[in-house]
């Protein structure tokens, strides 16, 4: 009788040690099943290559160029499959900026990298595929909105600028508020010595890195969790420091502005990214702004991808094609 009571103790210890060690397992999957934006993710279409040293996924067909922008520690799989009806009106390409995704050892790395370092890698991935007079839509989300407004200022075919959650900081120290503002643990990764120690222990253990953003990121498509790890400490602080908490993005408004090309701001009510007002502000002052605010936080275009590629869509039927599909006929100079 004690022999088999030892034994079923013995059986239920080892069952009550898988439940616990299956637990986690069980949570990540419940939590991944039922995420928005898993669900409504899939990888998009087209052909990935390296152009001009950065890399590039590009499908679809037309006169028209649509620039799809990364933000910080993504890639273009950000931008799924939902966003390929662009493709049904324009050619598009999905780039990723300087240091992240197959961008990540762009040469400019070995020098510093500033914002107009970033806005020249864009436009001469333009030049090398020969669309650099075509008329083009610029789509960033992030980061990479920051830098499609300075894409647009510069590059006189632009038609317009759509800039879904863009970081709109007027110092340094605004944009470190607003970033505290997303929770402890962001924050202590986004800057700082702690930050750097753990995206070069990253660099040198790629593959472990990759699991571990999975893990810690159920809410995120894998492939996206996984390509949050594509970067170095060089590429990372150099997009951070020059597009997200640089200010110069308020002279590419005032160039932008100065042209009359349409910006749409779309950001998420939820956001805590944003500084409160001031989009709307920017659009007392600007006559060319658009304000859009939709349910969501800071990954509008993950989290609400049908509603954001309809909006891309809108901008596109109005300022660079015709209802049959045509290019309309604006002048390559503004």
């Amino acid at each position: 009788m004690a022999v088999w009571l030892r034994f079923d103790v013995m059986k239920a210890s080892h069952v009550v040690s898988a439940a616990a060690l299956a637990a986690p397992a069980l949570v990540w999957l419940g939590i991944h099943a039922h995420s928005p934006e898993v669900r409504s993710w899939q990888l998009g279409k087209g052909e990935r290559a390296r152009i001009a040293n950065l890399g590039v996924r590009i499908h679809g067909k037309g006169e028209v160029v649509v620039v799809l922008l990364a933000g910080l520690a993504s890639s273009e799989r950000f931008w799924g499959r939902a966003y390929d009806v662009l493709g049904q009106h324009a050619r598009v390409l999905a780039i990723e900026p300087i240091g992240f995704g197959a961008s990540i050892h762009h040469p400019a790395l070995r020098a510093t990298v500033d914002a107009d370092v970033h806005v020249d890698a864009v436009l001469a991935t333009l030049r090398a595929l020969g669309v650099h007079t075509n008329p083009v839509v610029i789509v960033g989300h992030s980061m990479g909105a920051s830098l499609a407004l300075r894409v647009g200022a510069r590059h006189s075919p632009t038609r317009a600028v759509v800039a879904f959650d863009a970081p709109l900081y007027r110092s340094v120290d605004e944009a470190s508020d607003r970033i505290r503002h997303m929770g402890w643990f962001e924050a202590l990764l986004a800057q700082g010595p702690l930050a750097e120690r753990v995206c070069q222990w990253m660099c040198h253990n790629r593959t472990v890195a990759r699991g571990v953003a999975i893990a810690i990121s159920p809410g995120l498509p894998v492939a996206v969790a996984r390509d949050s790890v594509e970067h170095t400490w060089s590429g990372y602080i150099a997009g951070f420091d020059s597009l997200v908490r640089d200010p110069g993005w308020s002279d590419a408004l005032g160039d932008l502005a100065a042209r009359n090309v349409p910006v749409h701001l779309v950001d998420g009510e939820k956001d805590p990214v944003q500084v409160p007002g001031r989009a709307e502000e920017l659009e007392r002052t600007h006559p060319n702004i658009t304000v859009t605010r939709l349910p969501g936080g800071h990954r509008l275009p993950l989290s609400d991808p049908e509603r954001c590629a309809s909006i891309v869509r809108s901008v596109l039927s109005e300022y660079a094609i015709s209802t049959e599909g045509d290019v309309r006929p604006y002048p390559l100079e503004v």
